[in-house]
């Protein structure tokens, strides 16, 4: 996450599109299918490309140039389909809940967002360049609009809105039937996905065993410090405890174990943990 992280309201753009008609989206070819619904290759590699543009702008044409920009290529990649992912399922469960955003309010956080960040449309315009269109970036604020609704919905009395919504997304994604396809063209493979697991070739397969994912050592002993935390908190008498921290892709877990058997998992994400078992 960390490319991604650098480039803050970039992500808003996430979703914008240049136009570009390639053989891929001529031939229908697909990125991956999450729950039985598809995302398109051209569309990933546009949202890759646009995104790309911004990051090189920002912060210089040489960024994906050698073997050090290749392997950041793959991640912005990797994270990219994630998000994508991530979007589908949302959008899902918003059609799930009867959830649908009107054009007015798009119209209305779009015209937010033109005056808060760039002051006016052609100010917007200005700074992204590439000939970016009102559609494309209406298109993106109806996805962001749907995280607020999906998340208002699950809300509960009294509680922090974003842990019931957290949960549920971790959930979604354990449960998710994914397939993701290797092009063997932008990018060799995407390690993993919600729900399922790379291997070369084809689509790879669905369901378990969950992929797993390397997890850096400062991020590792966060999540750590954090689970043991929050079980001793609820458990203050419980002594000679061991957490094992695990990434899954679509979270990273910790398992609290005690004597070899797990006594409590969590998830850990965006620096907070969540109970999960």
């Amino acid at each position: 996450m960390l490319l991604l992280s650098l480039t803050g309201l970039l992500l808003w753009h996430g979703g914008l599109s240049f136009g570009s008609l390639s053989l891929d989206s001529i031939l229908g070819r697909r990125a991956a299918v999450i729950n039985g619904e598809p995302i398109a290759r051209a569309d990933l590699k546009t949202r890759v490309k646009g995104i790309r543009a911004m990051l090189e702008r920002q912060y210089g044409t040489d960024l994906f140039v050698g073997q050090r920009g290749q392997v950041l290529l793959e991640n912005l990649e990797r994270e990219v389909l994630d998000g994508m992912l991530e979007e589908r399922l949302v959008a899902q469960e918003a059609r799930r809940l009867g959830i649908q955003i009107s054009d007015e309010m798009v119209q209305q956080e779009l015209q937010k967002i033109a005056q808060e960040i760039y002051g006016t449309w052609e100010n917007f315009q200005a700074q992204t360049g590439d000939g970016v269109s009102k559609e494309d970036l209406q298109n993106h604020i109806r996805n962001l609009l749907l995280y607020r609704a999906v998340k208002a919905a699950k809300v509960q009395p009294g509680s922090n809105p974003d842990i019931p919504f957290n949960l549920w997304l971790i959930r979604a994604k354990q449960n998710a039937e994914v397939a993701i396809y290797n092009s063997g063209e932008s990018f060799r493979s995407l390690s993993s996905s919600p729900g399922g697991c790379c291997s070369g070739g084809g689509p790879v397969c669905v369901g378990q065993p969950r992929p797993v994912r390397p997890v850096d050592l400062r991020t590792e002993s966060e999540a750590k410090k954090m689970a043991l935390e929050a079980y001793q908190k609820a458990n203050p008498s419980e002594k000679g405890l061991v957490a094992k921290v695990t990434g899954y892709g679509c979270h990273i877990q910790v398992d609290i174990q005690k004597d070899g058997k797990i006594v409590k998992s969590y998830a850990y994400q965006r620096g907070k943990v969540f109970e999960i078992s």
